[in-house]
């Protein structure tokens, strides 16, 4: 089987010759099987198709596919399947019998929540639009059905959204031997700031094999609990991650490690096809590992007795999920940061963690915006940008510089939760000037009056200690609207919204030099509502205005009830319909119950 890959950035597919980039690894049993009877393989870029299979080849009935995605510069992916055949030779409504499932892989979340989708012929993927998936390492997998045509396959287009000024360093290999040894590093510590993967992708001929994976001289950092942090946390900093692919192409994570420990890890009884991840963070600590040795050969019967693992500071750390074979839902779940929707009335906001553009996203544990900082700003500018520091607890802002006209022109944090605007923090010169404030995620609004101007800002973000462990998932999606005739946004753009989410969706009139403004009208409102009609899910909504105080500091205004709303009928009186020249959603689940959403329509009233 072979399949083409189109890139327009760097690509490497790792074989056997070129896995001692990252490993010792050393093939004793089985040889390795070619290129041309490979069914997967990495993949290092930052865009490019995946065709799966080429023209005039096949898949062998009930193969198993397999694909891992670094992303080298950028961050969190847009995808599109601009072509989708796997059928077999019946109705397959929960693609059990062959599917395309798509995982992002991260330690940053519990292994039971990551995101993924699952698509097949009775499940497609929307007819148009892209979806999105967060973090900078995916898997695609493909289950070819055991009665799969001759055409069956599928056309994978992707691309990193967000550029990330501090590179996160990626490794793959790739090995069809069923039998090796990984040394990591081969000598000396681990370096940070890296994300190392290893594809075991043995031959589909015996997919009965039974492998052991046996983890041994463990030395990995973990984070400082400090009594902070549960046993499923303490990996958050670097981690080892053993997945398992099971024979319906479904990823399963089965281990999470990190600590150390002379005594053996082993994993008995996997089958053949599975991933061994590596994640790394930003902080290169002095002694923090020498890393790990992974032995994986066919299992051996009968098994033999080895030494169990303890879950103390001095020996690894193991969280096994609790998965079984079902397979996912065939409804994609709505995906992260950034990912901005674009139409003919919008352009897109600047993405990752370093702006110049007047508003957008940042996604990271720091970033940095520079507006107009050697230009002169102009009257009426008005700039909302969205600072999501991933399940941080603490964002530390500092004004570095900034020369504009003060009472009257500044910037605004605004922190979030689940309860809508949390803390608000007005910066003021002279500079330098900096605050610390709780939160994962915060609205920076610059905005300027009718009169005098001045030069720009240099506003820096980093993460503090901490973990906001109250969240598994979220979405931030910004929008300047030009102009708006009628048009309707519903969120999230495909199936339900997730539980333990916090996102966010703004869209806003960067200037005008007349009271221009936007319509918003609640059109539709479908959270999750108790037994009792208080609302479990709630949807906070604000727009920006012109501030009724000097110095100028009040202009986001809440519209909805303190509380939230949930239904169409919490709505107060003109609370579903706004006039503004911006506008904050605020969408907040708890941790069961999921529903539709909400949908709006915005338009530009005219001006007579």
């Amino acid at each position: 089987m072979k399949f083409t890959l189109i890139l327009t950035a760097v690509l490497l597919c790792a074989a056997s010759s070129s896995s001692q980039k990252v490993s010792v690894l050393n093939s004793e049993f089985l040889p390795e099987i070619d290129q041309e009877t490979r069914c997967g393989a990495t993949i290092e870029a930052d865009a490019g198709t995946l065709i799966v299979p080429n023209v005039g080849q096949s898949i062998e009935p009930g193969s198993i596919c397999i694909f891992t995605i670094h992303l080298q510069s950028t961050n969190n992916f847009r995808l599109n399947i601009s072509n989708l055949d796997v059928s077999g030779d019946g109705r397959d409504e929960d693609c059990s019998d062959a599917a395309v499932r798509i995982y992002s892989l991260t330690n940053l979340v519990p292994s039971d929540n990551g995101e993924n989708y699952t698509f097949c012929n009775d499940s497609p993927p929307p007819p148009s639009g892209s979806l999105y998936l967060s973090g900078n390492l995916a898997t695609v997998i493909y289950q070819s059905s055991m009665n799969a045509s001759l055409n069956s396959g599928f056309t994978l287009n992707f691309e990193g959204i967000a550029f990330q000024p501090i590179q996160i360093i990626h490794e793959s290999s790739y090995s069809s031997a069923t039998s090796g040894l990984i040394r990591y590093p081969v000598e000396g510590e681990y370096a940070a700031n890296r994300v190392t993967t290893w594809l075991i992708k043995t031959s589909d001929a015996n997919p009965d094999l039974e492998m052991d994976v046996i983890l041994q001289r463990m030395d990995i950092e973990e984070c400082e609990a400090n009594g902070n942090f549960s046993i499923n946390e303490v990996c958050l900093c670097d981690a080892l991650i053993l997945y398992q692919v099971t024979g319906d192409g479904i990823l399963e994570d089965k281990s999470r490690l990190c600590g150390s420990s002379e005594a053996d890890v082993v994993i008995e009884g996997l089958g053949p096809n599975f991933i061994i991840a590596f994640f790394t963070d930003g902080i290169q600590v002095v002694g923090a590992g020498s890393g790990f040795e992974v032995l994986y050969k066919p299992r051996v019967a009968p098994p033999t007795t080895t030494p169990q693992p303890t879950t103390t500071s001095s020996t690894p750390t193991t969280t096994t999920s609790q998965q079984t074979s079902t397979p996912p839902s065939a409804t994609p779940s709505p995906t992260t940061p950034s990912a901005t929707t674009q139409s003919s009335t919008t352009r897109p906001p600047p993405t990752g963690n370093y702006s110049t553009e007047c508003g957008g996203v940042l996604t990271g544990t720091q970033g940095l915006i520079e507006y107009k900082l050697t230009e002169t700003y102009r009257n009426f500018e008005r700039c909302l940008w969205t600072i999501r520091t991933p399940y941080r607890s603490r964002i530390r802002f500092d004004l570095n510089q900034a020369e504009w006209e003060n009472r009257y022109d500044n910037i605004q944090i605004y922190t979030l939760n689940s309860t809508g605007v949390r803390n608000k923090h007005v910066f003021s010169l002279p500079v330098p000037d900096f605050v610390l404030l709780e939160g994962t995620v915060a609205l920076v609004l610059f905005q300027t009056d009718y009169s005098n101007v001045g030069t720009g800002f240099s506003l820096s973000f980093t993460v503090d200690d901490g973990f906001d462990n109250s969240l598994l998932y979220f979405e931030d999606q910004h929008r300047i609207v030009e102009e708006a005739d009628g048009e309707t946004f519903r969120f999230p753009e495909n199936g339900l919204y997730r539980n333990l989410e916090l996102s966010t969706l703004t869209f806003i009139q960067p200037m005008y030099t007349a009271p221009l403004t936007m319509d918003m009208n609640i059109t539709s409102l479908d959270l999750e509502v108790g037994m009792d009609g208080q609302c479990r899910d709630k949807l906070h909504a604000y727009m920006l205005q012109e501030s009724d105080t000097i110095p100028q500091t009040n202009h986001i205004v809440r519209v909805t009830p303190e509380e939230g709303i949930c239904q169409t009928t919490d709505l107060n009186p003109g609370a579903s319909f706004v006039r503004s020249y911006g506008i904050i959603l605020i969408l907040a689940t708890d941790q069961e119950g999921r529903s539709n959403g909400f949908e709006l329509s915005l338009r530009s009233p005219v001006i007579a």
